[in-house]
């Protein structure tokens, strides 16, 4: 699912040669330049190289998303370069497209190619990837009382975070779990699909991924439980953690209360940290044409 913020700016301009990349913003000092090892760099390079497109690029990435923290701060930098060529150079093309090349740039960051955060980036609102091959996307309106609390904790970067918590996956998985997933995968999409905002908390249950991660969140458990007592509806690790994620129904609940509890609850494992209360966003944009 796409935010509204926090969010990234990225500007694009012809250079004379080779690809240049500056970084301003959050964390800016660990963000490389180095095009190859920056997923805005990785994908503007095969946009160059796929298209033929003679000619160098200036990148300036402010980065408004902390990254390793679970954000898709890698996917929103790698989605702005791609949505933002294909105006520059008036490629033509679709949001499919778009995301394919986007994907590319996941492997500088995760080490892998994945398009679950660039397809929300670029599409915006509640995204559902069906399948890869051939990529199948589905897109879903939120519902207007949909609130989110963000929690960020301060902890040390880890490098390739992604990449680890993908290694601490089991390898096999009971029917049991199986069938509860999928069948708490269903009701969020009933949930979007109706505007039910109780519905799509409720279904934030996995019994695979985030009890096999939790460990890697330093008071995982206290966060959730105090947030649900503050009036959340559903409370997960947002995208690889550490940070958190909790869905509220704005009609009901007070998200400053719930961030509040939120923060207490890492605090409660010696953590601090802060709370970004958004909603969900339309996906990446263009600000402005020279």
């Amino acid at each position: 699912m796409a935010l509204e913020n926090p969010n990234d700016k990225v500007t694009i301009a012809p250079f004379s040669k080779g690809i240049k990349i500056k970084v301003s913003g959050l964390a800016a000092d660990t963000i490389p330049t180095n095009p190859d090892k920056n997923t805005a760099g990785v994908v503007a390079k095969q946009i160059l190289e796929e298209f033929s497109l003679k000619t160098g690029l200036i990148i300036e990435i402010e980065k408004g998303i902390l990254p390793s923290l679970g954000l898709g701060s890698s996917a929103a930098s790698a989605s702005a370069v791609a949505f933002g060529l294909n105006h520059l150079f008036n490629l033509k093309l679709d949001h499919k497209q778009l995301i394919r090349l986007a994907a590319k740039g996941e492997i500088a960051s995760a080490g892998f190619e994945h398009a679950d955060n660039v397809s929300a980036a670029i599409y915006g609102g509640f995204i559902i990837i069906k399948s890869y091959t051939p990529l199948e996307v589905t897109r879903l309106e939120s519902p207007p009382n949909l609130g989110i609390c963000l929690t960020l904790p301060k902890v040390p970067v880890t490098p390739k975070k992604t990449e680890k918590a993908r290694s601490v996956l089991p390898k096999n998985v009971s029917m049991e779990k199986l069938v509860h997933n999928v069948g708490h995968a269903a009701t969020m999409v009933a949930g979007f699909a109706t505007g039910n905002v109780d519905l799509i908390g409720k279904s934030m249950a996995d019994a695979v991924v985030e009890p096999a991660r939790a460990f890697l969140v330093p008071g995982y458990q206290q966060v959730k439980e105090n947030a649900l007592k503050a009036g959340a509806c559903g409370v997960a690790i947002s995208g690889a953690g550490p940070a958190m994620i909790a869905i509220i129904n704005t009609n009901k609940a007070d998200a400053s209360k719930v961030a509040e509890a939120m923060e207490k609850g890492f605090k409660s494992a010696g953590v601090s940290a802060t709370t970004i209360c958004t909603r969900p966003g339309k996906g990446v944009s263009m600000l402005e044409v020279k």
